[in-house]
């Protein structure tokens, strides 16, 4: 298995395009392609990410994540502007998200005060062709992501995507990576 990354972005943002190529006993048109989609500033939603693609044997699994980097008084100042709609941080990541070549979607967002940071719905309505896919939604939180979540299944079926599965991983200090590994294998179970 080999990862590839190529990176692109200023010291604040890093978008990292990362792809697990599969050596299978059957030719590439036959996998199907996945791509984890998800935001994270303190790295709890990229282990959650990163956990469930470990268990995605069937898919090709390719990731688009959006990491805030920086001081946390930095990453503060960015969530502010984003809470204000001002993305132009995100600019070129966000005017280039294209969903065409994927079978599955998965989206992870932290959850703040209850919902998925602002920057999950310019993901979803600036995303090309959305419409018609597979679609999985995931939140983090210490200690709730209920709201957080169903805001995500809402917006991505309203769309066009099919939400086929969701999860809150939740805990108040260090998340872990069980559940995750747990929710791949249900994942990738439902297509062998």
């Amino acid at each position: 298995m080999k990862t590839y990354f190529n990176e692109i972005g200023s010291n604040a943002v890093k978008l990292f395009v990362k792809t697990k190529m599969f050596i299978k006993l059957f030719s590439l048109n036959e996998i199907m392609k996945a791509l984890i989609i998800y935001f994270t500033m303190t790295g709890r939603t990229k282990q959650t990410a990163e956990a469930i693609a470990s268990k995605l044997s069937v898919f090709d699994v390719s990731f688009l994540p959006i990491e805030l980097n920086g001081n946390s008084s930095e990453k503060k100042k960015y969530l502010a502007s984003m809470r204000k709609n001002d993305f132009s941080l995100f600019e070129t990541i966000l005017n280039n998200i294209d969903f065409s070549s994927f079978d599955i979607l998965l989206f992870g967002m932290p959850t703040h005060g209850r919902f998925p940071p602002k920057i999950f719905e310019e993901i979803v309505s600036k995303g090309k062709n959305l419409s018609g896919k597979e679609a999985v939604v995931f939140t983090t939180a210490r200690i709730t992501g209920k709201k957080a979540l169903y805001h995500m299944k809402d917006k991505v079926e309203e769309k066009g995507a099919r939400v086929i599965n969701q999860n809150v991983f939740r805990k108040l200090f260090k998340l872990g990576t069980e559940d995750a590994i747990k929710f791949g294998i249900q994942l990738n179970t439902r297509y062998k």
